[in-house]
């Protein structure tokens, strides 16, 4: 899926971006004082890239480092202020990751062909 370079983005597409399902962003903003979209006159809510940062560190901490709601609310905290007012960047950073991935993949794939062919 390619990643339009916008200003806001509708829930729908936020939740395509991190994978993540829409009620569940909902219940996060419930949950995480850090996430909290605009929403304008007719109550769409519209993310930042910021906003989408932050819902990259609530589902790793969430799904992967197998936090509870408590813990990764502490840790979001901790994380946002060790970063200090910087441009977290972590938006991109899952791009070129997964990037990273194909061609990590790519090359290992490679690699057994070569091996095939001996």
């Amino acid at each position: 899926m390619e990643i339009k370079d916008k200003k806001y983005y509708p829930i729908r597409e936020v939740a395509q971006i991190t994978d993540v399902k829409e009620s569940v962003i909902r219940f996060w903003e419930q949950n995480f004082d850090e996430l909290k979209p605009i929403k304008n006159r007719v109550g769409q809510r519209k993310y930042t890239k910021k906003d989408i940062d932050v819902i990259f560190i609530i589902k790793r901490l969430l799904y992967d480092d197998e936090f509870k709601i408590s813990g990764a609310q502490k840790k979001v905290k901790e994380i946002l202020a060790e970063q200090d007012g910087m441009q977290l960047e972590l938006f991109e950073m899952e791009e070129k990751l997964g990037r990273q991935k194909i061609e990590d993949v790519k090359k290992g794939l490679m690699e057994c062909l070569e091996i095939l062919k001996n």
